[in-house]
């Protein structure tokens, strides 16, 4: 009869084979109960102390900030006034260092004027959406006696402003940070493509002195997103100690048992795994690969010194199904549960 050990990592449960008989382990959703006859214990399995962080595959990556700037006209161009005379209003508020008086757009009257500018594709950002922030950079000819600037958007086909502002006769920076889309209530990265900013402008006093702006610019920040495809977290999975009295040949088979909830989560899965002082360990290449196709391996111990052989992850790769959790089927999982069975060969 073949003696068996068997071991899962969810429980941490430790069991012997012995000579003369078996070892076994049922497993409940809350209780495991094992039976071991008596006799020389031959082998024992302890579920290794350093595990691969698995949660490691969903933290996000990359937060950070993404400055967009205007690229073509918007859906408005209204101010009277845009310096030099040739090209168009967007230009002259483009440039990433604000250029002052070289390029401005204005106006002298007194009703409200507005532009709008089309920015750039985001390129950088990934993940949720923290907020974006719209900045412009004006002054007035004489010191105002109204408020005489404000931040212009425009979403989804709805117009919306930051607060009106009272500038100085000293080029400054304003802005309006939203941090949810004021048209749907969460900014999505296709209304971030879409989004058009702007400026409101009119006279600072009532005497028709001009009000300018040079600069219009957005920043989208974001908190990053998790990586579609990368490298197994390494660790150690199980710690494999032959009894010293036993120096007969080993079989250790390693099985994932819960391939249904990781095909939710994954394309593809490769685990390659390692066990030191087993035969494989001495070949090319010394590992073997646990896959969601195959769904088990197997080393062997033969002629082995006393001591505690580990068996470790030590690389591989993925592929999540999307970036994006909530496209996921329900009871998924980027887990793996494993199941060590040790047979005397």
């Amino acid at each position: 009869m073949n003696k068996t050990l068997t071991f899962v990592t969810a429980l941490m449960l430790a069991l012997v084979i012995t000579a003369g008989g078996y070892a076994y382990a049922y497993l409940t959703a809350t209780t495991a109960v094992d039976v071991t006859a008596a006799g020389d214990e031959i082998a024992t399995a302890e579920e290794a102390a350093s595990q691969p962080d698995w949660d490691s595959i969903l933290t996000p990556e990359g937060a950070g900030n993404e400055t967009l700037r205007p690229v073509l006209a918007g859906d408005e161009t209204n101010l009277a006034v845009q310096f030099p005379a040739s090209g168009e209003h967007w230009d002259k508020v483009d440039e990433a260092t604000s250029d002052g008086d070289s390029t401005y757009v204005e106006t002298s009257g007194n009703a409200w004027e507005e532009d709008l500018y089309n920015i750039a594709d985001h390129s950088a950002g990934s993940g949720n959406i923290s907020y974006v922030k719209v900045y412009i950079v004006a002054r007035s000819l004489e010191t105002p006696t109204q408020a005489n600037a404000y931040v212009h958007i425009k979403t989804n086909g709805a117009e919306y402003n930051g607060s009106q502002e009272t500038t100085t006769t000293s080029y400054a920076t304003y802005s309006h940070q939203w941090d949810n889309n004021p048209q749907t209530g969460a900014w999505t990265w296709d209304e971030i493509d879409a989004l058009q900013i702007g400026v409101g402008l009119r006279r600072a006093t009532s005497a028709d002195k001009e009000t300018r702006c040079t600069q219009v610019y957005a920043e989208v920040a974001y908190s990053g997103a998790i990586a579609l495809c990368g490298d197994v977290p390494t660790g150690d999975l199980f710690d494999i100690t032959p009894d010293d009295d036993y120096s007969g040949d080993l079989a250790v088979k390693v099985y994932l048992t819960n391939t249904g909830a990781l095909g939710k989560a994954y394309d593809y899965l490769n685990m390659k795994l390692y066990l030191e002082g087993s035969v494989e360990a001495g070949e090319t290449p010394n590992y073997r690969l646990l896959t969601l196709d195959n769904g088990g391996v197997t080393f062997n111990l033969k002629d082995y010194s006393p001591g505690t052989y580990t068996l470790s992850a030590t690389g591989g790769s993925y592929c999540l199904v999307s970036r994006d959790t909530s496209e996921w089927e329900a009871g998924w999982t980027v887990t793996p549960e494993l199941y060590c069975q040790i047979l005397q060969r």
